[in-house]
């Protein structure tokens, strides 16, 4: 049965097409070369085909086999039913697809759920409206579906798959050549790195890494048909579609208000540059921002990697600390057993000091460490096979991704050059530099916040662990344990609020995060003590077993 499925499955994908006057000629090799034979051959796979629609659909002609020797009258342009129209001119594509695609009627024949707005959305994105003003090399239907291999765009191979898109987009946004004079509209030149930028992204990491196919694409936020970049003040609209909480809470926040209050200002302004009113303002004029934006003043657009700890304000010393130290506060909870405690300063310690000798200091030293931190031997296995580079272990990876430890930028390769570009990270400290500011003791107030759930929850998996590794039943520890990092977890969500009010959503969810924390350490410690009295237990026991072989 499944040997048959596959048959008909493989039958289906090419449809051959009924004898006319186009395919005798536009098939025969001692007529056309092979690319033009070719694409008579790729229309068997067309979506178009399959419906059984052919050459004269969109060119026009007569295709009666008959005629085949009668180029003449096959190619009549007064052919009453439909005449020969040939080779579509660019400007004329849009219509003649929305000839069917625009037929309410015509379509829901074939599927009454299918849309038929595609040619009105295109006039009305910017595509459509360069095609007007005589832009011959703006992107028309072809450029995005194909031309006589149409697939469906659920097929994988199509080229508006999800998994597709960038490519297909990128094929014009990433060519210098076709971008060249181009501006946004604001007047600064088309960027061409947007496919490189997105690359680098948490979106194209869920899409193409791990195939989410629900992750956005260019077209989930640009549009598909109507492709038009989301306005500055929509963007969290859109971005609200997939993270509607983190929306909701920026809405609810005096971040929110200021923002608006800022834009107002600039909008009055000659300048429409911070510096007009800042002294300081000078980073965000480097940026070129010129208008506050909900979601990507912070995160950026195309290249909305990951977020990190890293993008709040001061970061401690190194990274480590966020798992092996944390705020004082931490002390006063159940200490690291010493052997743990002098391992970590004295590995610290040796970093800083290679750290000092290559004279890598202030954020360059926290990226360096983040780096170091993903090899070092108490943080990953070795592989058995040479060669082979060591994996990390499971429960250091899990909460250092969980946990957000990153770097303060991050890079992606230019379109021309191809060398690396560095972006960095948009830190709170970036806006408010006045440290006894609302802004960065907010910032403070949730990294001290998450670095005390992160110390507590770190110490608790290692004391856990290491009862684990002795034979120790450890379950209600480690759900504890989960517990802590879904609270943690939370509390990125929860930053978006901007508010660290004692009875605020961030506060009582880092308690009730620091509650679960602290009973799995204690857990842990219970848990450690019967490993100890395990083995206190197993030694008296030899002792005595010794003492009667001896007697014996």
């Amino acid at each position: 049965m499944a040997l048959a499925l596959a048959v008909s499955a493989n039958a289906a994908a090419t449809t051959p097409a009924p004898p006319s006057s186009c395919l005798a000629c536009h098939g025969d090799t001692s007529l056309f070369d092979a690319e033009a034979v070719a694409k008579v051959k790729a229309f068997g796979q067309d979506v178009h085909a399959e419906v059984g629609l052919s050459c004269q659909d969109c060119h026009g002609g007569n295709p009666d086999p008959v005629l085949a020797g009668d180029p003449e009258a096959a190619m009549d342009k007064k052919f009453k039913p439909n005449p020969f129209r040939g080779a579509l001119k660019r400007p004329d594509i849009p219509a003649a697809c929305g000839q069917c695609h625009s037929d309410p009627a015509y379509m829901k024949r074939f599927n009454p759920s299918l849309r038929v707005d595609q040619e009105r959305e295109y006039w009305s994105g910017h595509h459509g409206k360069a095609l007007k003003r005589r832009d011959r090399d703006v992107a028309t239907c072809v450029d995005c579906h194909g031309v006589h291999g149409i697939l469906r765009p659920g097929n994988p191979s199509s080229p508006v798959y999800p998994t597709h898109v960038a490519d297909t987009c990128g094929r014009c946004h990433s060519d210098p050549k076709r971008m060249a004079g181009r501006q946004t509209a604001d007047g600064r030149p088309l960027p061409v790195d947007q496919q490189a930028r997105w690359r680098q992204s948490v979106h194209a990491a869920a899409l193409l890494d791990r195939g989410d196919l629900s992750a956005p694409a260019c077209n989930d936020c640009h549009g598909n048909h109507g492709a038009t970049p989301p306005g500055l003040d929509s963007i969290s609209l859109v971005c609200g579609q997939c993270h509607g909480r983190e929306a909701e809470l920026f809405r609810g926040s005096a971040k929110r208000t200021g923002f608006e209050t800022h834009n107002d200002l600039l909008a009055q302004s000659s300048t429409r540059r911070c510096s007009e009113c800042h002294e300081s303002g000078t980073p965000l004029d480097t940026l070129g921002l010129s208008h506050l934006s909900e979601c990507a003043s912070c995160h950026g657009n195309h290249d909305v990697v990951r977020p990190t700890v890293a993008l709040l304000s001061p970061l401690p010393q190194t990274p480590c600390a966020f798992c092996h130290e944390g705020p004082d506060s931490v002390a006063a909870d159940i200490p690291e057993p010493e052997a743990k405690r002098r391992h970590y300063q004295e590995l610290r310690d040796a970093l800083l000091a290679e750290a000092e000798r290559g004279k890598v200091q202030g954020d360059e030293r926290f990226n360096w460490l983040v780096d170091k931190a993903l090899v070092l031997p108490t943080h990953t296995v070795a592989e058995t096979a040479t060669g082979t580079p060591p994996r990390r272990r499971p429960e250091f990876d899990r909460l250092f991704a969980k946990f957000r430890i990153g770097k303060t930028y991050h890079t992606h390769p230019d379109a021309v050059t191809g060398k690396l570009v560095r972006t960095e990270a948009r830190r709170c400290g970036l806006c408010h530099e006045d440290k006894s500011g609302p802004g960065l003791t907010a910032a403070a107030g949730f990294l001290q916040g998450m670095s005390e759930l992160t110390a507590l929850t770190a110490r608790a998996e290692r004391i856990v662990l290491a009862a684990r590794r002795g034979g120790v039943e450890t379950r209600g520890a480690l759900l504890e344990i989960d517990r802590a990092v879904d609270a943690q977890i939370e509390l990125q969500v929860l930053v978006h609020g901007f508010s660290i009010a004692p009875e605020g959503a961030f506060a009582k969810k880092r308690s009730e995060g620091l509650d679960h924390a602290r009973s799995a350490l204690a857990a842990g410690q219970r848990a450690l003590e019967e490993l100890a009295s395990r083995r206190t237990g197993l030694v008296v026991s030899l002792v005595l077993i010794l003492f009667v072989l001896v007697g014996l």
